[in-house]
């Protein structure tokens, strides 16, 4: 396992890009053939909320060789969205949307999961992101269930120099680790969390903060209806702006003291 003992003795090199446009992308993964749960519609809604939302920003697709081609074709043709093949079959390319930030023109990178929405909550929390610069990543933990350090499809970083994610999983493959929660989630929590947890912004509902963190709680009533990353099987409705009506006074919180709810 790799620890922060480790992070003095692992020196990485990949130097900022020169003479380059730098672009922000929300980065998927698709794999297998249509599924209802991910493609086409899920990953079309998500194209349309992220070029209504987010104009400035491209949809790096990381697709199989098993993705249906008439489906590229089509979203080929959306000028925000970029394809990545992979080359690669199956679950392995859930690592490879984390790479999206290794790559020299991007210069912030959010991963979200292709059978989930960015929605108005998810949006209300990256635009925190993007507002407080001083951090350098962005975590969430919004339902009871996001037990992980990171989940998989609900976090994001700004470019660090000198930290290159596809190492830290070359890594992660030389010995493995399985937490129980997903492959991704393992190398995340390991291999990740521990260069970006003291300069990440982390959003939370139901009490999913970690000791020592820069936590700051939902500000709305939690509803499990609305979460971030709940996969949204139908009859999916957005709000164009969070519901005021559901506001709570924002606390913010740097827990020192306070029992940990997070598996470590």
């Amino acid at each position: 396992m790799f620890t922060t003992e480790d992070l003095d003795l692992v020196k990485f090199t990949k130097p900022f890009p020169q003479n380059i446009t730098m672009v922000k992308v929300f980065s998927f993964c698709l794999y297998g053939p249509p599924n209802k749960l991910y493609y086409p519609l899920r990953i079309l809604e998500n194209i349309y909320l992220i070029g209504t939302y987010f104009p400035d920003w491209k949809v790096y697709l990381y697709t199989a060789p098993d993705v249906d081609p008439e489906f590229l074709k089509q979203v080929e043709m959306y000028s925000n969205v970029v394809i990545r093949p992979t080359e690669k079959l199956g679950s392995i390319n859930m690592f490879e949307r984390f790479f999206a930030i290794d790559e020299p023109e991007v210069e912030i990178m959010m991963v979200r999961d292709a059978d989930s929405h960015v929605h108005w909550k998810d949006r209300w929390a990256i635009n925190q992101f993007l507002s407080n610069t001083q951090y350098n990543s962005h975590i969430i933990r919004d339902n009871v269930e996001h037990t992980s350090k990171m989940m998989g499809g609900l976090w994001g970083m700004r470019k660090i120099d000198g930290l290159v994610i596809e190492n830290l999983y070359k890594l992660y493959k030389q010995s493995p680790s399985d937490r129980g929660y997903g492959e991704d989630q393992s190398f995340l929590t390991d291999y990740v969390y521990p260069y970006l947890w003291k300069n990440a912004l982390v959003h939370y509902s139901n009490n999913r903060r970690i000791q020592g963190e820069n936590a700051v709680q939902f500000p709305f009533e939690y509803v499990n209806e609305v979460y971030c990353g709940r996969c949204d099987f139908e009859n999916f409705v957005d709000s164009p702006q969070p519901p005021f009506s559901v506001e709570k006074p924002e606390r913010r919180f740097r827990f020192i003291n306070q029992k940990l709810v997070i598996k470590t």
